[in-house]
């Protein structure tokens, strides 16, 4: 016996392509059967036609119920799914990561006051004193580098001052 094999592409001919659905669809729920019956399988079918029309087949129990107990044993197969130590390392690492990014999102708000977003005198006082707080660290800090600066201005004027003298000594020598 000779089978003629079929080319696996799709069927071009929406005509052709539904009487192929019609006469296979037979065979499938015919051969979804047999399973069942011979391995005490539970079967459930689904299928749309080309042209939208549905056929299923369940054995033994409804399609409902063996849609129902596959979803139920995939939630159970999920729970019983025990997270290896790595992973728990990995999350605890990200929720510190989460954490400190929260704590520098806060900061950089602090830095950035949005004036639209004070409601009240109070919100207002309490940024303005912040806010003048931070002009004074930073008129400190400015006030530091403007002094280290003369006095690395100072130093090399010095440095200069000690080079050139030495310059000179051997030449009065002379």
């Amino acid at each position: 016996m000779d089978r003629n094999k079929i080319m696996m592409k799709i069927i071009e001919d929406p005509v052709s392509r539904q009487q192929f659905y019609s006469k296979c669809k037979d065979s499938i729920v015919k051969k979804s059967n047999e399973l069942g019956l011979l391995c005490d399988t539970n079967i459930a079918l689904l299928m749309v036609s080309p042209n939208g029309e549905v056929t299923s087949y369940s054995g033994g129990e409804s399609f409902e119920d063996i849609m129902i107990n596959a979803m139920n044993q995939f939630d159970e197969l999920n729970q019983q799914f025990t997270p290896n130590p790595n992973e728990q390392d990995h999350k605890k690492k990200l929720n510190e990561v989460e954490q400190t990014l929260h704590e520098a999102q806060e900061k950089i708000s602090s830095y950035e006051p949005q004036a639209e977003n004070i409601n009240t005198v109070e919100e207002a006082d309490a940024y303005e004193q912040y806010l003048l707080g931070v002009i004074g660290r930073i008129q400190l800090s400015k006030a530091k580098f403007l002094d280290n600066q003369e006095f690395l201005k100072r130093n090399e004027n010095v440095a200069m001052a000690s080079v050139n003298a030495e310059d000179i000594a051997p030449i009065g020598n002379d």
